[in-house]
């Protein structure tokens, strides 16, 4: 058991109770959007910032469409955040909080298990409230869903490749990963917003999962020791998977959002590659995404695993 890393956890997550949103929060995360058109919130500033909007083909488009475009990709985080923690992250702390895993976990992460899977299900609740505001006004439908069931397809195909009875370290890894990376990936949907009632969303949301990143960052330090090499090989894999695909810029959503602008898949699709096939987009940001999980990683020695560097090398991670 890695008691020096139980100790620094101990330590740091002494203000969790405190600060926790779904403890502390008086929001009641109504947007009234209605009335943000009387506002001085400009339209390229209610929601998220998108680079796509950047390209020179798409700077002639009016502010509502802008503000479409944006509420659109907004809507998407939301909605792959409402069940991505319930399906994904929720599934993992059930696990853990009741014993369902072979390993030998501390007593203190069984019972944090319990804190995360309620800040889940409050971030989903949340996310959820959210979402259905933004797709009344823009009267978006359920037609925008198979843009974000294709991400949800490539986290269940994680680890598929081994049998059926490793599942386990294929949902364990693409939890550490996201947890590792959503603070880096709610900081950069911040960019811009200046709306005061999604700011106050995306805020209290980051601050949980600071928490939530140096538990599992904890978690991981203790199993790692405890797997097999044929575990660990396994899971170096599903590891290099998920950062892989939660390291990749969003971009399926233009092709809803875009489409609905009047615009063809063709012209989408140029736009796409001439804003994000670019060593800016495809090495850069990536790497930066994935700073927190990789130094974990290093941390634990899993790079000392030959096979699992190679990986990592060959695909430019490290």
């Amino acid at each position: 058991m890695n008691s020096q890393s139980l100790n620094t956890y101990i330590k740091t997550k002494k203000d969790w109770d405190k600060r926790s949103s779904v403890r502390t929060s008086e929001e009641t995360y109504d947007l009234n959007l209605d009335n943000m058109d009387s506002t001085n919130v400009s339209d390229q500033q209610f929601s998220t910032y998108c680079p796509i909007l950047l390209h020179e083909k798409l700077k002639l488009l009016d502010n509502k469409q802008k503000k479409f475009v944006m509420g659109s990709q907004l809507l998407e985080f939301l909605i792959k955040t409402t069940k991505f923690e319930v399906d994904y992250v929720n599934k993992v702390t059930n696990n853990l909080a009741l014993g369902k895993y072979k390993f030998d976990i501390p007593n203190i992460l069984k019972l944090d298990a319990l804190k995360i899977y309620t800040d889940e299900g409050y971030h989903s609740y949340f996310s959820k409230k959210i979402s259905d505001q933004i797709m009344d006004y823009f009267n978006i439908t359920s037609d925008l869903m198979p843009y974000v069931v294709k991400f949800f397809d490539k986290v269940d195909n994680i680890g598929s490749k081994f049998d059926k009875k490793f599942d386990y370290l294929s949902n364990l890894s693409c939890v550490v990963v996201s947890e590792a990376m959503i603070c880096q990936d709610i900081s950069d949907e911040m960019k811009g917003i200046v709306y005061e009632p999604v700011r106050i969303m995306f805020r209290e949301h980051m601050h949980d999962e600071y928490f939530h990143a140096n538990y599992f960052g904890t978690l991981f330090k203790v199993l790692w020791p405890q797997l097999s090499k044929e575990e660990k090989k396994i899971m170096g894999h599903n590891l290099c998977e998920s950062m892989d695909i939660f390291a990749e810029p969003r971009i399926d959503i233009y092709f809803y959002s875009l489409s609905k602008l009047g615009f063809t898949k063709e012209f989408i699709s140029q736009c796409i590659k001439d804003i994000y096939d670019t060593h800016e987009w495809k090495v850069d940001k990536a790497k930066k995404k994935m700073t927190q999980p990789l130094k974990l990683l290093n941390d634990c020695g899993v790079f000392e695993i030959q096979s699992i560097r190679k990986e990592f090398e060959n695909r430019g991670f490290i």
